[in-house]
């Protein structure tokens, strides 16, 4: 069990978290990740740090967080956090209870960060007994395993923290459906892999002159949290993610709908279409490499765009007839059907999309999972 400054040896982490010098602070910013406690207490006080993203078309964007106690599927409280430092009461009563409480990251890593350096009890913390779940599932993706915009009222618009909500998205449904703990290790906009012109960015429309460099996950999955590090200026020697803490019965990759976007841009010259596929390939490799040969691995897309499919089945074939690793298959989402779904912010998928893609999911890794 670790211990950070004035929070008590008793609140337990779940997700990769990262401890922050300067703000003395564990930050929970991938999707899902944070703190739980057993008490007996009248009051539970918390002091929330938090960093805003700043990405030109969408402006300012803070942090969101759930607050759920016991079991709930319902959070308590919904937090956004708006101010550097802020001191939140996370639960109160007028006599002492026992109830576990979660504060779970409710928006994305690369939308805001999220962390806490302080908490206080009116009464007592205990043990945390909660019985581990059997399983333990990983998913590595982009804007759609993110849950970007799946609460939103309207299909066009821009980002909007609140209309995020990482506990409705495919990765939670089945998690929940395999009653399974999950890690959820996605950033919008990310590709599989860095693209073959090392000169290519993104230009935004509406902001002329301005080109953003793209994100590969094939260089952020091995940390644990590149993303805040970059944010603190670093530029190497970033934290490894101990792969020892949590060792996932399955992983899901659910990339490349933003590397098609990216070589559609680029004119879809084959080369790059290759290159994705060496590429995915070393991505394998190196999941087996940190994960060891257990995990069975899924290798998906969709429900936005199935532009690179074939070629994920190809880098697969070509992975498993160099390597004979047998646990690794391939599968395509359904489509997102707007009559019945409708859209989430700009084009997204819908938590009524989130919730199929999650049962469609979950019954692909049954028969994997029941061998565990």
């Amino acid at each position: 069990m670790r211990t950070y400054g004035s929070i008590p040896r008793e609140v337990e982490f779940f997700g990769r978290t990262l401890y922050d010098e300067q703000a003395q602070a564990v930050f929970f910013n991938w999707s899902g990740s944070g703190f739980e406690a057993i008490f007996e207490a009248t009051k539970i006080e918390a002091t929330l740090v938090a960093l805003p993203s700043a990405y030109p078309p969408e402006g300012e964007l803070w942090p969101c967080v759930s607050v759920y106690i016991d079991d709930m599927e319902t959070p308590v409280k919904e937090l956004l956090l708006d101010q550097p430092t802020s001191r939140h009461t996370l639960f109160e009563s007028n006599k002492p209870e026992r109830h576990r409480i979660r504060v779970v990251k409710r928006t994305e890593n690369d939308k805001g960060k999220a962390g806490v350096s302080d908490i206080s009890v009116a009464g007592i913390l205990l043990p945390n007994e909660t019985s581990r779940k059997r399983l333990r599932l990983e998913f590595i993706g982009d804007s759609i395993s993110c849950g970007f915009g799946n609460e939103a009222s309207a299909r066009e618009g821009l980002f909007v923290p609140q209309e995020q909500n990482e506990a409705k998205t495919y990765c939670a449904v089945a998690a929940k459906l395999l009653d399974a703990e999950y890690h959820n290790i996605s950033i919008s906009g990310i590709s599989l892999c860095a693209p073959l012109d090392p000169d290519f960015a993104l230009e935004i429309p509406g902001f002329e002159g301005l080109r953003i460099k793209v994100k590969a996950m094939e260089d952020y999955y091995a940390y644990t949290d590149r993303v805040l590090e970059e944010y603190r200026g670093k530029s190497s020697e970033f934290s490894n993610w101990e792969f020892r803490r949590f060792q996932p019965d399955a992983i899901v990759i659910n990339l490349g709908t933003n590397d098609s976007y990216r070589i559609k841009a680029s004119g879809n010259p084959i080369a790059e279409m290759e290159h994705y596929e060496r590429r995915y390939a070393a991505f394998l490799k190196n999941i087996r490499r940190l994960n060891g040969p257990t995990p069975v691995v899924c290798c998906t897309l969709g429900p936005m765009d199935y532009y690179l499919y074939d070629n994920i089945l190809e880098a697969v074939r070509k992975y498993k007839s160099e390597t004979g690793d047998a646990r690794v298959f391939c599968y395509k989402f359904g489509g997102i059907y707007p009559v019945q779904e409708g859209y989430g912010s700009s084009d997204h998928p819908s938590t009524k999309t989130h919730l199929r893609m999650g049962k469609e999911l979950s019954a692909q890794l049954t028969p994997w999972l029941q061998e565990t």
